[in-house]
This record gives structure tokens, sequence and C-alpha cells, in this order.
């Protein structure tokens, strides 16, 4: 009996570890995929690496399929801070370690360091902002780590992008000048290259915001003082951020209101200016408003009502004037009354020559409200007695003058002289030296002090303010 029962246990026996070595045959592959992940979970590349290799084909394909979907959740444990960047790292580099051809493990290291980096921007940005330099020097060595898990091309896009925010962010006025000033020097510490020279840029760009909106500030000012002429001056030159929304119509709204506002304002002040027969202050005012407005304003009646016949006379001459038609160089302009009558006469001539003993002029008058022309001189002197004196026409010599009238509408050349090497001349008749001196002291009895030389001129495309402007001593 008791040998029945020993068999009956060993056979018992025998049939346990059967089945405890069939459980164990069939959950070994389990456990071991199971040990798989928990060793990627911890980070572990070695561990994960043996007992991957532990697995048959069959085992290791089922793994396969679980890579992807395990690396998304360590990655979300990332982001959702259960998992710090260096565990999720390391446990990334596990799956690398066994997953053959797939590919899995780059993509996501990829998108984890890149996260870690724009973070880790952002920290070293504000610790610069809060002038915490301990902080920002702590965190380079962990930036410089996660550098080394992203290509050049990646680090470098990723310091555009955070230039790019941080821009926004200045242009939408949630950070300052010093903000985007801030996030330029952190690029330029961690970029040799593209994302450097980009900084550069948004550099310069933060610089003409602040600079447009310092004018656009000043220019509502102006508004206010009705100082449109700035407005209208500055507007039209300046060039608004295209990123920049808040400010991209204010320039051109700002202009328009003060172009309508300006026409009526300065149309009413030219009148009171007439009025008040302010000469200067209203040629100034109609410089202004024939440069801003052109012909929307009319000036026309101003100038009627201030200015004097023979004024309007020249200035019709001198709208329409081409000094490319005339036969002579002529770039400046001379207003003196020849025979003191309150009614100067004009002179064209060319500023080069104003050093010489005679200057080639086109000489004018008005008569009967228009402008004469009276022809072309060489004058030495210009006399207020009603006489120029004039280079003879037959021709200069050692010594020549010829004394030349103005009756008011004609000028005629009298009496000359000259002296040519050792004979001397008057009235083209050779005569002794005490005879040519003595008519010479004759003609030059009428030269004044006023010549060419010290008169008060003005160049040609400045001529109409000096003729509106322009008043007889």
């Amino acid at each position: 009996m008791k040998n029945g029962w020993k068999k009956l246990f060993i056979i018992s026996l025998i049939i346990i570890l059967l089945e405890i070595v069939g459980a164990v045959v069939v959950m070994l592959p389990f456990y071991t995929r199971n040990m798989v992940f928990v060793n990627i979970d911890k980070g572990d590349a070695s561990k994960t690496k043996g007992y991957f290799d532990m697995l048959n084909d069959a085992g290791q394909e089922k793994v396969y399929s679980y890579l992807d979907d395990f690396a998304a959740t360590i990655c979300q444990d990332y982001i959702d801070g259960k998992k710090t960047y260096e565990e999720t790292v390391a446990s990334l580099d596990a799956i690398r370690e066994i997953e053959g051809n797939n590919n899995i493990a780059d993509g996501y290291i990829n998108d984890v360091a890149s996260n870690e980096f724009k973070k880790l921007l952002n920290d070293i940005y504000d610790a610069d902002l809060a002038r915490d330099s301990n902080k920002g020097y702590s965190l380079k060595p962990d930036l410089d780590l996660v550098k080394q898990r992203l290509n050049n091309d990646t680090r470098e896009e990723l310091m555009v992008t955070f230039l790019n925010e941080k821009y926004r962010s200045f242009l939408n006025q949630e950070i300052g000048s010093e903000g985007i000033l801030a996030a330029c020097a952190v690029v330029k510490d961690n970029s040799y290259y593209k994302a450097y020279d980009y900084a550069e840029i948004i550099s310069a760009n933060a610089e003409s915001v602040v600079l447009y909106r310092g004018l656009y500030a000043e220019l509502q000012q102006a508004m206010a003082n009705q100082n449109y002429f700035e407005i209208l001056d500055k507007c039209e030159f300046v060039e608004v951020d295209k990123w920049d929304t808040a400010y991209k119509n204010l320039f051109d709204e700002l202009y328009d209101s003060a172009y309508e506002t300006g026409k009526e304002y300065y149309a009413q002040k030219l009148s009171e200016l007439v009025a008040s027969d302010d000469k200067k202050t209203a040629v100034e005012l109609m410089d202004q408003i024939e440069k801003y407005y052109g012909s929307e304003i009319d000036t026309g009646s101003a100038r009627n009502q201030l200015f004097e016949s023979w004024q309007l006379a020249y200035l019709d001459f001198m709208e329409t004037f081409d000094p490319a038609s005339s036969s002579h160089s002529v770039n400046t302009v001379l207003l003196y009354d020849i025979n003191d009558d309150d009614i100067p006469e004009m002179f064209l001539f060319d500023i080069a020559d104003i050093e010489m003993a005679y200057i080639g002029c086109e000489v004018y008058n008005v008569g009967n409200n228009k402008c004469k022309d009276l022809g072309y001189y060489n004058i030495i002197n210009i006399c207020d007695d009603g006489y120029l004196i004039t280079l003879p026409a037959s021709g200069g010599g050692d010594e020549a003058y010829a004394l030349t009238s103005y009756d008011g509408s004609k000028l005629t050349e009298g009496e000359d002289c000259k002296k040519v090497g050792e004979s001397y001349y008057v009235n083209g008749q050779e005569v002794s030296d005490a005879d040519y001196l003595s008519v010479r002291t004759g003609i030059l009895a009428h030269a004044s002090a006023y010549t060419i030389k010290n008169s008060k001129n003005a160049a040609l495309e400045d001529a109409i303010d000096y003729i509106m402007l322009f008043e007889n001593k």
C-alpha cells in the first residue's frame, strides 16, 4: 500500500513539474518581451538589447509592432512632465538599439530634442531679460548637450523660428525693444551662420520699428499742432514692416487726413497772409503749397494781390523760360534798378563768369506789364543813374569801356574808349593817351560801387522766390 502511494506521489509530482515547465515555456516569451519594454522605459539600452536578443524572430517582430506606439507614449510622458529630457532620450536610445531598419527612434529624438532646445532658448532668454546671468550661464551646458542631438540645419531653423515668435510678440507690443534685442543676443550666442545673420536683420528691423513708431507719435502731435506739411513730408517715405499689422495702415490714414485737412487750412492761412501783406511768409507758404498740393490750392490770386505788376511780368517770363533755348549759358538771375524808377531790370548770366573783368548778360525790362528782351551785353559795372558800363560792341583791348545809356525802354551804347597795345582809341578813332584818359575817367565816373560781383543774385531754380521777395533799396 505504501509503495502504491509513493508511486502516485512521484507521478503527481512529475505531472506538476511538467505543467510548471510547460507554463514557463509558454510564458517565457511574454516575460522576455515585457522586460524589453520595461528596460526601454528605464532607458537601459544594454538590458533592452539583451532581452530582445533572447526572443525568436516571431517575438522580435511582435516587439517591432509595438515600438512606434511605445515611443509615442514615452514622448507624451516627456510632454506631460512625467519624464525628464534625459530620461526620454535614454529610452529612445534604447529603442534605437533594437529597432533594426524601422528608423523609429531618430524621428522622436529629433522632436524631443527640438522641443527641449526651444525650451532652453526661452529659459536662457528669460534669464537674460531678468539680468540673471548665473541662471543663464548654468543653462548653457544643457543647451550644448541638446545641440548634439540636432543637425546644424535643424538648430538654425529652430532659432529662426524662435526669433520670429519673439519678433511678432514685439510687434504686438507684448515685449519691448529690450526683449527683442535680448532674443537676438541669445541666438547670436548659439549660431554662427544662418540664424546669426537673421538675428542681425531682426535687430535692425526692430530699431526701425522703434523709430517709425516714435515718428508716428511725433506726427500725431504735429497733427494736433496743425503742422500738416511735416506730416505730408515724412509719411510719404515711411516703410512699415509687413508683419506689423498694428501700424500697417496708420501712416497712410494719417497722410490722407493731413492732406485733406491741410488743404483747407493752408488756403485760409494764405488768405490771411495776403490780407496782412506779409510777403515773405506768404512766399514761403506758397512754395510749400505748390510742392505738396500743386494746383489744388489756388496761389495765383494771392500773387496778383501781393505783388507789383513788374514782379508778375517777370514771374510769368521765368515760369516759361528755358535756359537751354538761350544762345548763352544762363544759370543765375539778378534784379537791379538801373534808372532808379522803382522797377528793376533783370540780368541773366552764368555764375562761372562772376570773377571775369566783364560778365555776359541777357538784359530784360518790363514795359506794358510784359517782360521785354533788351539784348545781350558784356557788363563791367551796373550804375544807378541810367547807365551801364559795358565792353564796347566793337570788341575789347588791354582796357576797353563803353557808356551804355538806358531810357527806361531800351539800352543804347554811347561813347567808348579802349587801349590796344600802345595805341588809344575813342569811338573808334585813335587819340592821345591824355584824350583816352579823359574819356575813360568820364565813363567810369558813372560807375557805382554796385557790381554784379557783389550783387545779391539767385540761382535760376530759385528765381521765382527771388523775384517775389525782391525789394528795391
